[in-house]
């Protein structure tokens, strides 16, 4: 448990409800994951035909509309409560995943976020990317390696309030020195636009990037509802 922990009463952020740091209802939102790359406009690419592809899918566990409180409180201020709940909720919807990757080595990558978030310990997507590993590995039939690991270097710049041709025209994304030949899922809290998937994309060219997980896409939650039958599907 955490200091901050201690020091304020714990409440569920989507609710307000006391004593629990995520409350059953609001955690019902995080849910299976749900394809949303064709709404996100920097993975689009536009092929011969005329035909609209993305360049890689992404997964999503909930509708930004459901979960902004939520993953607002836990980007505001290290939570070990909030690390523990929302990333139980994240392994179990991702667990039914992993017979498509039997016989597989696949390392799960958070995306890079500003310097100040790794001094702060409020870098989500590092723990999101921990809990998405978990996930796969715990629901593994068949012999399968999983790694949470970090490829990115800290980012310059900040996203929010930035149009999106603003986006575009962040700093490019930076790796640490790896292996070549990966196999890498993708892991954000926050899908918006597809902008830094697309760089890390970018930045990943010696790699295969199989998709992203991401815990919300800013979707309206009644459009996301119904592609909530969708299964998650690496293959």
């Amino acid at each position: 448990m955490s200091l901050l922990d201690v020091i304020f009463p714990i409440q569920c952020p989507g609710c307000g409800q006391w004593d629990t740091p995520l409350c059953d209802a609001c955690g019902e939102n995080i849910g299976p994951p749900v394809d949303v790359s064709a709404s996100l406009p920097h993975l689009s690419r536009v092929q011969s035909d005329g035909t609209e592809i993305s360049l890689f899918p992404v997964w999503a566990l909930s509708s930004y509309e459901d979960t902004r409180e939520i993953i607002r409180a836990w980007k505001n201020q290290p939570s070990d409560a909030l690390d523990a709940a929302i990333g139980t909720r994240v392994a179990r919807a991702v667990a039914g995943t992993a017979d498509t990757l039997a016989s597989r080595t696949l390392d799960v990558v958070p995306v890079p976020s500003r310097p100040a978030r790794y001094r702060r310990d409020t870098y989500i997507a590092g723990t999101i990317a921990d809990s998405v590993a978990r996930g796969i590995a715990a629901g593994a039939a068949a012999p399968l390696t999983v790694r949470s690991r970090d490829l990115f270097m800290p980012r310059r710049g900040r996203q929010r309030g930035r149009s999106r041709r603003e986006r575009r025209q962040r700093d490019a994304v930076h790796t640490y020195p790896s292996p070549s030949g990966l196999s890498i899922l993708l892991v954000d809290d926050v899908a918006t636009t597809g902008a830094t998937l697309e760089a890390c994309w970018r930045a990943l060219a010696d790699h295969e990037v199989l998709g992203a997980v991401c815990v919300s896409a800013v979707i309206p939650s009644s459009e996301f509802a119904d592609l909530r039958s969708r299964p998650l599907n690496l293959e």
